[in-house]
């Protein structure tokens, strides 16, 4: 993932193109340019209205604000995705510290390090500002990647905003909705909703069970924790009193309680 840190953009883009890495952020006392997200595109809106998007923005430096410092961050390449060409792969990189760049991603399972931009509302768990870079290994590219974008709508139309909120808690195992993760890197996972944009594949293997049904705010219910060296049930009650006192946790109880995601894992 990407440490999160504030957007301000290099203010003249021809000076953003191939910026070394030492560069500093342009001064102005009014910023000449604003910077958006559509999908997963950024979109440079120039002063007299003239824009570039997306793909336009190949070669750009930006610059992160972090602690009263910048940092530079170079869109080295911007190319669509080739099994969802509505998500944009961007090739983050920053500063080695030797002159040159690296990679601004940690690698997926698949070794990729890309990611892309997202414009998620307030009090949505992977929300980092205005702008959140998010990253392939990352919950929040995850779950756009499972299909809940959080610019898109459903099958019907209905908004995929609080599902890809709910997958995001899903993906961390933050059941009790805090920010806690209760997972680790790799674990395999069956989920499933009500709109059928992820559907049950594990019903006829006996290794796994129902573990939780999600919502924005995290866990509606546990059936079993994802990994027990991790956290018991018990110990989650403790963390989490709303919790302790629900009645056995399946399904219908789930979605009852409001669960919009449901997932299946093994017993660990």
């Amino acid at each position: 993932m990407i440490r999160r840190y504030a957007l301000l953009l290099c203010l003249a883009l021809s000076a953003c193109h191939d910026a070394p890495p030492s560069a500093a952020a342009p001064a102005a006392a009014e910023p000449a340019a604003s910077l958006t997200v559509e999908g997963s595109a950024l979109v440079l809106t120039m002063p007299g209205g003239k824009q570039l998007r997306g793909t336009e923005l190949v070669g750009a430096t930006i610059h992160l604000a972090f602690e009263g410092k910048t940092v530079p961050m170079k869109l080295a390449a911007i190319t669509p995705d080739p099994d969802d060409p509505e998500i944009l792969r961007h090739d983050f990189q920053v500063p080695d510290g030797q002159g040159g760049w690296n990679p601004a991603c940690q690698p997926n399972a698949y070794g990729e390090r890309w990611g892309f931009p997202v414009a998620l509302p307030e009090g949505h768990p992977g929300r980092e500002g205005d702008i959140t870079m998010t990253c392939a290994s990352g919950a929040v590219g995850k779950c756009a990647r499972f299909g809940y974008k959080p610019w898109a709508k459903g099958p019907k139309g209905e908004d995929l905003v609080p599902l890809h909120a709910a997958c995001v808690r899903m993906v961390r195992a933050d059941y009790c909705g805090d920010g806690a993760a209760h997972t680790k890197n790799g674990t395999e996972i069956d989920m499933y909703d009500e709109l059928g944009i992820q559907k049950m594949a594990s019903q006829n293997n006996p290794a796994f069970a129902f573990e939780a049904g999600w919502t924005p705010q995290g866990a509606a219910c546990v059936s079993h924790t994802r990994w027990s060296d991790v956290v018991t049930l018990n110990q989650l009650k403790d963390q989490c009193p709303r919790l302790a006192n629900l009645p056995a946790c399946d399904e219908t109880y789930a979605r009852a309680a409001g669960a919009q995601l449901f997932n299946r894992s093994k017993l660990q």
